[in-house]
Formats: structure tokens, C-alpha cells, sequence
């Protein structure tokens, strides 16, 4: 008998996991034991495996990715959540307000979907975990690279996080698939907050990573909120573009009241709000409330 062979026959129990019959069908005979392998080392380090089928798989991500690797609490796929997103050259101002809206969306319940990045990605799901809330960190790297930051070591990452990638287990960060995970944090969001962006491009015409996951959001139906300009000392050019895109206004005291009332109309009297346009002219992509 073959080692592969031997390998295949002592995890026949395999045969009972429809993730790693999609990962070995993607692979020809010779390479199973080299799957399996993986698969074990995946287990070990707490990584599960959701699929198309999978009660904890949101439908609608199909049209994204046929698979994601995941760390910890897997239910947060499919909770009430606001992704926050923005480039890593934000402003002190900037990033408090970020840190206080996470807070404050924690508080109310809410899910906070951000990308783990140095700035305000960080500061958003450190807000939400300071607030007693949740987080869920979409990576644009295998979920083998998640190293965990010193900040967040004093959290329950098994109760509180939720580490998610679409990528395979040991591929490395590359700027392409940040641009390509934008699509997951908005997917996994009812909405998605800009609070700082620059233009489009910039003058070398290098592409903004926040500008672009804002504009994934518009041309998914998500309600985009995005901070007004005004608040900040220098207003950014890429929130004034936003905003005439179809992005909404959204205040710096009462941003978490103010996307709660509009995408689950459960706070009144958001006192700044009043003429902004309302998202649920806008349709949601994929998820239901």
C-alpha cells in the first residue's frame, strides 16, 4: 500500500466532511496526501472550513468566493454588521471618531467588520471589543498569516472575533488581494462607513483601497455612509466624491443612532439626520432583515 494510500485510509472519516471533499476534488490523486495534511494542520490551529451548503455559509457569497477559511466564532457571518473602512494615512481626529463609532455600534448591538490594518481598520475593532462588543476581520491573506496583534491579546478571540479569509491558507499579502477582499467586507456588511478617503487616485495614479471599497458598496446596493467632510480640520477630497456618488452624511456624534435608525429603524431622533436620503431606497445585497 502506498503512503498516500495509507494516509487516505487512516483519515477515511474524511469522507465525512464536505469541505475537504470540494478542497481534494480541486486536486489530482497524487496530491491528496499533501491536502490532508494541510487539512490536519488547519484543525489544529482552530481554522474551520465554511462551503456552499454549510449552515453558517450566507448564500449570497457565492457570487464571491466558493469557500472561506475561518477563526472563531463563525455565527458573526451572519449578524447585524457594519463594516468600517479606510486607509491606513488618517488623520488623529479621524481615527477617534472611527474608534467612538465602533463603540457606539457595539453598544447597540451591532457586528463591526473591518480589515485589521494598521489605523483606523484596527481601531474599529478595537473599539467594538473595548465596548464588550464583536469584530470580524476579513484578511486579504491565507488565515495562516494571522498573527495576533499585541492590542488585541487582552480579548476572547474564541467568543468575540472572527478571523475570515477567502484566500488559500499560506498565501501571503499581495496589494491585489486587498483590493479583491473589498467585495468580502462589504458582502458580510449591511452597510459600510468611510470616515476618511482620499480621491479615486492619487497623483502618481495609484488607486485608493478605501475610495474602492466604498464605490464595491454603491455598485452592490449597500447603504454607504460616509463622514462629512466638514468635521475634519482638512475635509478629504475622496469623502466630498463619495458623497456626490450616493454616499450618505453621516455624523460624527450620533453616526451609530443615526445607521441604526435608517438600516433597522429601531433609534429616534437622530437630530442631524433629517434631510439625509434614506438607504432603504437602496437594496441590499444579498442579506435580509
Amino acid at each position: 500500500m502506498s503512503e498516500t494510500q495509507q494516509l487516505t485510509t487512516q483519515n477515511h472519516h474524511y469522507v465525512n466532511f464536505p469541505e475537504l471533499e470540494i478542497i481534494l476534488n480541486k486536486n489530482s490523486k497524487e496530491d491528496e496526501k499533501k491536502v490532508l495534511r494541510e487539512y490536519e494542520q488547519l484543525k489544529k490551529l482552530d481554522v474551520e472550513i465554511v462551503y456552499p451548503g454549510h449552515p453558517d455559509f450566507p448564500s449570497h457569497l457565492l457570487e464571491i468566493t466558493p469557500i472561506l477559511f475561518i477563526k472563531g466564532q463563525r455565527k458573526y457571518l451572519n449578524s447585524d454588521s457594519i463594516a468600517i473602512v479606510e486607509s491606513r494615512n488618517v488623520s488623529n481626529k479621524g481615527i477617534d471618531i472611527a474608534r467612538k463609532l465602533a463603540g457606539d455600534l457595539a453598544s447597540l448591538g451591532k457586528n463591526v467588520v473591518s480589515g485589521y490594518a494598521k489605523g483606523v481598520d484596527s481601531e474599529a475593532h478595537l473599539g467594538a471589543l473595548k465596548a464588550e462588543g464583536t469584530t470580524t476581520i476579513v484578511l486579504p491573506y491565507g488565515i495562516r498569516e494571522l498573527h495576533q496583534k499585541k492590542a488585541f491579546k487582552e480579548f476572547n478571540w474564541k467568543q468575540d472575533i472572527l478571523a475570515v479569509s477567502q484566500f488559500d491558507p499560506s498565501v501571503k499579502w499581495l496589494a491585489r488581494n486587498a483590493m479583491n477582499r473589498n467585495k468580502l467586507v462589504c458582502a458580510l456588511s449591511d452597510a459600510v462607513v468611510v470616515i476618511e478617503s482620499g480621491p479615486e487616485r492619487d497623483e502618481q495614479g495609484k488607486m485608493s483601497g478605501t475610495f474602492n471599497a466604498a464605490r464595491t458598496a454603491l455598485k452592490m446596493g449597500i447603504p454607504l455612509y460616509v463622514l462629512d467632510p466638514r468635521y475634519l480640520d482638512n475635509p478629504p477630497k475622496g469623502n466630498i466624491s463619495l458623497i456626490e456618488l450616493g454616499g450618505i452624511n453621516l455624523d460624527s456624534v450620533n453616526g451609530a443612532k443615526q445607521i441604526d435608525e435608517h438600516i433597522w429603524g429601531k433609534t429616534v431622533g437622530i437630530g442631524s439626520v433629517a434631510n439625509q436620503p434614506e438607504p432603504v431606497q437602496l437594496q441590499l445585497f444579498g442579506k435580509q432583515n
